[in-house]
């Protein structure tokens, strides 16, 4: 190896009960070791600041790729090659994967791709043409199919993933609504992204706003939150209308998670409530990356990120953000060090 690093990760150190907090975290150091022939060394550029880590830091075994007390956390990165003995990469190459939340990494390509700068910029790989905009891009055009007379609700508007759908549903001439925490960011899905309505679900009157504003009908639910704001949605649900069940943020941090108690509306107007994961759609990420960076190019989408420079010591305190509903779009922490 020419230099010597010394590495920074974020730990596990206590499992969470509700909101993960600070302290649930620590840091630990590490020199970096020499690299092997078919492996490179890859320093983060931006750590994704995702909600679905919550589900991964449970004390419990009920779900895949879970982080047990001491380990690293598992997290997407956008990083730059500053060694390399693999052929297929070359120093100064960006690549994006999930190599943990921490500040150097060594891997061998797995589970990486390399950026396509011509595309966009790194930045944007952990939010719009990474796989919040992949997700949003697939679950709507494949599973819902917006099209010009259909009314799309996208809860959890302001998020990474919902952030992005809001404008593909536009794109595709459907009537959008989206769900939010707060006026201010009512504001900006309607100003910014082209929302036709948003909703403050802290306003006692949200449902009915909504219920007027849709003629209350809904053809699409592009879930994100789960919880009391899906549940209710579900009594204006169209005839054969689709709930599709992309995240659940609401739910994550919950002892007990509970679903859906209006699932009889579905019944009633032969509607469908479906399951989505983006990685079924692996082998057709640069279909839709060619398509997201032609719109993003054209302006007719804009790719929200929520950026935090700072050093890798502050992430547990962004991680505490998102779940305070701080961010408008893609959280992220761009390292500064």
């Amino acid at each position: 190896m020419t230099n010597s690093y010394q590495n920074k990760k974020v730990i596990l150190s206590k499992y969470p009960s509700g909101k993960a907090k600070k302290e649930n975290f620590c840091i630990a150091e590490e020199e970096i070791s020499d690299i092997k022939d078919n492996e490179m060394l890859v320093k983060s550029k931006f750590l994704g600041v995702d909600a679905a880590l919550r589900l991964l830091i449970r004390d419990s075994d009920e779900f895949l790729f879970r982080v047990k007390e001491n380990d690293i956390l598992h997290g997407n990165i956008v990083g730059e090659v500053i060694e390399s003995k693999n052929l297929n990469y070359d120093v100064g190459d960006y690549i994006v994967g999930s190599l943990g939340i921490q500040k150097y990494a060594i891997t061998d390509g797995s589970g990486v791709e390399k950026i396509n700068t011509d595309y966009a910029e790194p930045k944007y790989w952990l939010g719009g043409m990474g796989i919040p905009g992949l997700t949003a891009y697939y679950a709507l055009l494949d599973v819902c199919k917006p099209t010009a007379e259909k009314h799309v609700l996208i809860t959890g508007a302001v998020g990474a993933v919902g952030s992005m759908a809001g404008q593909i549903a536009k794109i595709c001439g459907s009537k959008v609504f989206g769900t939010t925490s707060s006026n201010e960011k009512c504001k900006w899905l309607v100003n910014e992204l082209g929302y036709d309505y948003a909703f403050n679900y802290n306003d006692s009157g949200w449902l009915q706003n909504l219920k007027d504003a849709s003629n209350g009908r809904l053809d699409i639910i592009f879930d994100n939150s789960g919880g009391d704001v899906m549940n209710e949605s579900l009594k204006l649900i169209g005839m054969n209308g689709i709930v599709l069940l992309c995240g659940s943020t609401s739910q994550y941090f919950e002892d007990e998670m509970k679903g859906p108690s209006n699932y009889i509306w579905l019944g009633t107007m032969r509607a469908s409530l479906q399951g989505f994961v983006i990685f079924d759609y692996e082998s057709r990420y640069d279909e839709a990356r060619i398509n997201l960076a032609n719109w993003f190019k054209d302006n007719k989408i804009k790719m929200p990120n929520h950026i935090i420079e700072s050093s890798i010591e502050s992430f547990p305190s962004a991680f505490e953000d998102l779940f305070d509903g701080k961010n408008l779009g893609k959280m992220m922490l761009q390292l500064n060090d």
